[in-house]
């Protein structure tokens, strides 16, 4: 303990506040320099794209009613530029979108120049009051991003039935479509043009017989293998696409693997040899719906290729409850799950929790394994996006809303963790938030 005539005041620059340190002792004032941590946060990208939609409370899933609406809220993307590591001021650009889908209703072009959003549902009427009342919309919208970072929207195209989710094929000229409420199971599919604008919709018949439509698409990173997942089915499907004479050809690759209870979003391996799938448990009964389960899994399946493929799920484990979205570091070697809990469920529902959580894996691509590592509760109802940053070292997170009575109806969060990495790895969450329009359920970042 420092003597009684000692004055400590106490300077610390960190995350841009500013406090000086002065030290005075036996007559004699020292000053000494501020103190500076470059490093608090570096989160490597050019920017952050966050997407959301304001017409329904989280609550809604479970008892229809779409909750308190105010002249604040609207549908739309904003986009945070990123400089010396750090989110600066948003632009903010009006488009409508949909919750009610896997969080995969936003594809960004390579460069960064373009983004396209499946509407999903159309926005909600003036009087609306109940989920039914929301109507399926087949609109795809263009945002193009200027240089600057500011965004409008420069087409709108139909497709079919309903779009609820989109995968941009990794040499930027074709777009799949995840459409339902169609006469039997198709993939619709775009051709992108050089100005970033869509055309030539095609809405192609998936083989087989199959008794439901897919829920979630991706491409895989050679843009060869477009896979889909079946949550009434619980399978995952490999479909390799060719265009030939303005006509795509869709050929299943091998038999459909059995992932899991209601697969939702999955993805590949950055080496494209695994496609990995989230399972989430649901539907455990009309009173139960999306809960009841106190785990959710991801299971590992090792694509395979050749002319009698036979693909092989190589690994599982398992994370928190109702884990609908994940991360995978760009070295492919960790992956995040992010469980919504029981966050979503209204605030008199006994099951409520009033917190979300990560949970970190290790995956060996070598050993073809999957391994859990720890949890970390957070505050947030019904986060569904996530992301890493291009180092790796940091991860976005999407909050749909929160339960603090002091945040404004309008708003909602993404927060930040770091992940120190090692033999047992932890998240650390960052002592920043991002306000943006409540109702946040997709994140991307542009690298």
């Amino acid at each position: 303990m420092p003597p009684k005539s000692m004055s400590n005041r106490k300077t610390l620059i960190c995350a841009g506040v500013l406090i000086a340190l002065t030290v005075a002792e036996g007559g004699f004032a020292q000053e000494v320099g501020p103190q500076d941590f470059p490093g608090y946060m570096d989160f490597r990208g050019r920017y952050i794209a966050v997407l959301s939609d304001a017409d329904m409370v989280a609550s809604a899933y479970l008892d229809g009613n779409l909750g308190p609406r105010s002249p604040e809220l609207r549908d739309e993307l904003a986009i945070f530029p990123l400089t010396d590591g750090l989110p600066g001021e948003p632009r903010r650009i009006p488009v409508s979108n949909a919750v009610t889908a896997w969080p995969s209703l936003l594809a960004l072009s390579k460069d960064g120049q373009f983004a396209y959003v499946a509407e999903t549902d159309e926005p909600a009427g003036p009087d609306a009051t109940r989920l039914e009342e929301l109507r399926p919309s087949p609109v795809v919208r263009v945002i193009a991003i200027g240089a600057d970072l500011d965004g409008r929207v420069i087409q709108e195209i139909e497709t079919t039935g309903r779009a609820q989710g989109l995968s941009l094929r990794p040499q930027g000229d074709l777009l799949a479509v995840n459409v339902v409420n169609t006469p039997r199971p198709q993939i619709g599919f775009l051709r992108v043009g050089a100005d970033g604008r869509l055309d030539d919709f095609a809405a192609v018949d998936l083989p087989g017989d199959l008794p439901n439509p897919p829920r979630d698409v991706a491409w895989s990173p050679d843009g060869e293998i477009l896979a889909a997942t079946f949550p009434d089915d619980h399978a995952a499907r490999f479909y390799r696409v060719r265009s030939e004479g303005g006509q795509h050809l869709v050929e299943q690759i091998g038999e459909p693997v059995i992932t899991g209870k209601t697969p939702g979003l999955g993805q590949w391996s950055p080496d494209g040899r695994h496609f990995f799938v989230t399972n989430l448990y649901w539907f455990g009964g009309a009173a139960n719906l999306f809960v009841g389960a106190n785990v959710s899994t991801i299971t590992a399946v090792r694509v395979d290729r050749s002319p009698r493929a036979e693909h092989v799920m190589v690994s599982a484990a398992p994370a928190g409850a109702s884990a609908e979205n994940f991360a995978i570091s760009p070295d492919g070697r960790t992956i995040v799950m992010l469980n919504m809990e029981n966050s979503f469920l209204a605030p008199d529902d006994d099951r409520l929790t009033y917190y979300s959580s990560l949970t970190i894996m290790n995956w060996d691509p070598e050993r073809e394994q999957l391994v859990t590592r720890r949890t970390f509760p957070f505050e947030g109802i019904l986060p569904e996006g996530i992301a890493f940053d291009e180092s790796g070292r940091y991860l976005a997170v999407a909050n749909f809303a929160h339960s603090s009575p002091r945040r404004p109806l309008a708003e909602t969060t993404v927060d930040f963790f770091r992940l120190i990495d090692g033999p047992e790895p932890t998240l650390v969450q960052m002592d920043l938030k991002l306000p943006v329009m409540r109702g946040a359920h997709v994140v991307k970042v542009q690298r």
